[in-house]
């Protein structure tokens, strides 16, 4: 694999990911906002300082797209208890809501993509190990695992 074909498989995958979480008509976050809402839906209660370690945008830029995103309604904050000057993020109660009822299955998008149910389970398969090896591990975790499945 080259450097250009990794490109555009990235591409290719964050063009799928945006099918999966809008539908027509919806106004378009940016690609960092996207990465940014999802990082919060996964990880709620996070601080600006978590974002920027999982997401390695700017804290300047993380900061100014959750203030963009708190006034558009879709993420929240609020003081730290145990540490007043750090802010905690999560999702809004109305993101919270619309994200279950108004995301397609990925399959589905992969068979129309595909062109087949089959195709799409392999695609769907493939890319979880994907994610097994390349983001699901503990940062300074060994890869020696790489490909055997280990984290299913």
């Amino acid at each position: 694999m080259d450097r250009q074909r990794l490109h555009r498989l990235g591409r290719r995958l964050v063009e799928l990911s945006r099918q999966v979480q809008l539908e027509p008509g919806d106004v378009r976050p940016s690609p960092a906002e996207e990465l940014i809402i999802s990082d919060v839906m996964f990880h709620s209660n996070s601080t600006v300082g978590d974002v920027v370690a999982r997401t390695g945008y700017a804290q300047s830029y993380v900061s100014k797209c959750v203030a963009s995103l708190v006034e558009r309604g879709l993420l929240v904050t609020s003081t730290d208890e145990s540490d007043r000057r750090r802010t905690i993020i999560g999702p809004s109660p109305m993101l919270q809501s619309a994200a279950p009822r108004r995301t397609p299955p990925l399959a589905g998008i992969l068979a129309d993509d595909l062109g087949s149910e089959e195709a799409a389970r392999e695609a769907l398969m493939l890319l979880d190990d994907l994610f097994d090896v390349l983001l699901d591990r503990t940062p300074g975790e060994s890869s020696g695992n790489a490909g055997s499945g280990a984290g299913k």
